[in-house]
């Protein structure tokens, strides 16, 4: 079990895929910060729930920062101020 301070493992499926996680910071590395909404929009083969539970854990790692922007929208960026970004 990973710790708060432990970056997400960026593994591979069992089909030789990304994982969910790995295809998270990769929309937030080429288009910087997305809403949560749009992570979801943009990953049309992973449901709500996945991608939810993928964001958390990457923000529990202090791999994403979630900012609250307005009433229940979140925008979720990479967190560059981490010694390891």
């Amino acid at each position: 079990m990973s710790t708060a301070t432990e970056p997400v493992s960026v593994r591979m499926t069992e089909q030789g895929q990304p994982s969910v996680e790995q295809r998270i910071l990769a929309l937030l590395e080429a288009d910087k910060s997305q809403t949560f909404e749009q992570v979801a929009m943009l990953l049309p083969d992973v449901s709500w729930s996945q991608v939810f539970l993928a964001i958390d854990r990457l923000s529990r790692s202090g791999q994403v920062v979630l900012r609250k922007i307005s009433g229940r929208d979140y925008r979720v960026s990479l967190n560059r101020t981490r010694p390891d970004a």
